[in-house]
């Protein structure tokens, strides 16, 4: 069995190209996005990265909350500064506009996250079977 790990690449931390429009707002989370742990987390979710683990979470797992997936890169990138209450509900935020700017519709917030997590709950969204795919060429 090999030991190797997934390491995190300058290309797949790259803007990814869906989120050259996305224009966020951070609402009462104002004091979070503009702290330096708040612009990390960002630019990892709005990330190519951070965009393919958010869709897929949902996609793969529709009533789980996507923000799970992503826990372990933030960790491994930001550390425990990402994972205050305060930057916690920022990131939930973060994450609900990335979901519905790629189409993507919010289902439930509160559901009880089932596994070991620093989060106790998160939202869940959907695709609705509607996820529009466009081939770049």
């Amino acid at each position: 069995m090999s030991n190797k790990t997934y390491t995190i690449d300058s290309v797949s931390l790259q803007s990814d190209p869906n989120m050259s429009d996305l224009c966020f707002y951070p609402g009462s989370h104002t004091a979070a996005y503009e702290s330096e742990t708040g612009q990390a987390i960002h630019d990892f979710l709005t990330s190519r990265l951070g965009v393919a683990v958010l869709m897929g979470a949902v996609i793969a797992a529709p009533s789980r909350p996507p923000v799970i997936a992503t826990e372990p890169f933030v960790a491994k990138l930001i550390g425990d500064a990402a994972f205050t209450d305060e930057m916690k509900k920022y990131t939930g935020r973060v994450v609900r506009q990335i979901i519905e700017h790629l189409g993507g519709q919010f289902v439930r917030r509160g559901v009880k996250v089932t596994v070991i997590s620093r989060y106790g709950s998160g939202s869940i969204y959907t695709f609705g079977g509607k996820l529009a795919l466009e081939v770049a060429t």
